[in-house]
């Protein structure tokens, strides 16, 4: 009888965190030797795309690429695609669970992924398809990067400046001034204690791969009748093995290790199963104002509060939509929402939004976040038969 472990590929969805996990009987997953590369910066510049997906440059087996840096993910995921191209086929078969479904997979032995300063030699990664990702975040992805970066040295994030930078666990000062958090670890994920709606503290999964602020799973929002009190929307999420409608409200308040915040966007989850099952998970917004130090490897971070007040990055059109080529490709409109009123329709596609041609750029140009902007903005969207609509962008959950 085989015998099967659970692994958390990442967590990092179109939507919202909620893992994905590997079945393969006794996974090799095998421990990478670290080095330092001589003559080159441990400092790397990323790019926080559309403010919620933080990019860097890197390489695997020598292929220099980019890669999304993910500490939900327990292993380095590799697109397919992209692990065909460098020559990754015939790996060992596995099947990755994710929040649709079951997906194939495949995983592979001894690669070599370098990242700033940092090797990492005889590592294992996995490949799976991430184009329905892809479309979601609206640029490919070929490297979703987390586990072993993290595990391996300290990790210290500059949202403002937009750098990271590498150090070794040992030897290593904590930040002045900065606020010591002690992490709890169950298999390769990291649990914070948050307070949400003024309930207990609840473990969170520590999640840099998800775009959002917070996402509660099913067992525990179900729990608690004030989130079923709370005004709520509808949209989507997921990506591996596919998409589920989910409700979306708005936290008054939450407490994180003493830091209070207001008025928080959450995705309630409508799955049973999941890697943080009766608790929630904490995306990247929760961290963005925050000049953050992670040293997984010893269970721990730092917190250091910016001079900027919290703003939480929010959906304001009410539309889910996946970038098609030349098209957006409406799958979802939540009822009441801005896009509802406007007269948007599951099975739309726009082709342009404030005169601005759609297409696989799209994301780089000025109109990247046209659906995050403030509320009262007006955009004027085409669609593929010629018409015009205009949406008010509002704060409509």
């Amino acid at each position: 009888m085989k015998c099967y472990k659970r692994i958390a590929l990442g967590a990092l969805l179109i939507a919202a965190a909620a893992g994905v996990a590997a079945q393969v009987a006794e996974p090799p997953i095998a421990t990478p030797a670290v080095t330092a590369i001589a003559n080159r910066s441990a400092t790397i510049p990323f790019e926080l795309y559309r403010g919620n997906r933080m990019f860097l440059k890197g390489s695997i087996n020598g292929v220099e690429t980019a890669m999304v840096l993910d500490s939900g993910a327990g292993v380095t995921t590799l697109d397919k695609a992209f692990a065909q191209k460098i020559g990754l086929t015939n790996g060992q078969k596995i099947s990755a669970l994710g929040t649709g479904g079951e997906q194939d997979a495949e995983l592979f032995q001894n690669v070599t992924i370098e990242a700033g300063n940092l090797r990492l030699s005889g590592a294992t990664v996995v490949a799976i398809d991430l184009s329905q990702i892809a479309k979601g975040v609206g640029r490919p992805m070929p490297v979703i990067l987390g586990h072993e970066l993290f595990m391996n040295s300290v990790v210290a994030i500059d949202f403002d400046a937009k750098e990271m930078s590498l150090s070794p666990s040992k030897g290593f000062a904590a930040p002045i001034g900065a606020k010591e958090v002690k992490l709890k670890r169950e298999d390769r994920l990291h649990y914070i204690p948050v307070s949400l709606a003024g309930l207990p503290p609840v473990d969170a999964a520590f999640d840099l791969g998800n775009g959002g602020a917070l996402s509660i799973s099913k067992k525990y929002h179900e729990a608690h009748p004030e989130f079923a009190a709370l005004p709520h929307a509808t949209s989507l999420s997921g990506g591996v093995g596919g998409l589920h409608e989910m409700k979306m409200v708005t936290v008054p308040k939450v407490d994180m290790v003493g830091f209070g915040f207001e008025g928080v966007p959450a995705n309630l989850s409508a799955l049973q199963d999941g890697p943080y099952e009766g608790r929630a998970a904490v995306g990247i917004q929760m961290f963005k104002p925050f000049r953050l130090t992670l040293d997984l490897g010893n269970d721990r971070l730092w917190l250091q509060r910016n001079s900027k007040p919290a703003e939480f990055s929010r959906e304001r059109s009410g539309m889910f939509t996946l970038l098609e080529g030349d098209h957006f490709n409406v799958l979802h409109v939540s009822p009441g929402s801005p896009a509802d009123r406007a007269g948007l329709k599951k099975g739309d596609r726009l082709v342009a939004v404030d005169g601005v041609r759609v297409g696989p750029g799209f994301f780089n140009g000025p109109q990247a976040s046209w659906t995050r902007g403030a509320p009262g903005t007006e955009i004027a969207v085409t669609k593929a038969d010629g018409a015009t609509v205009k949406v008010t962008l509002a704060n409509y959950y």
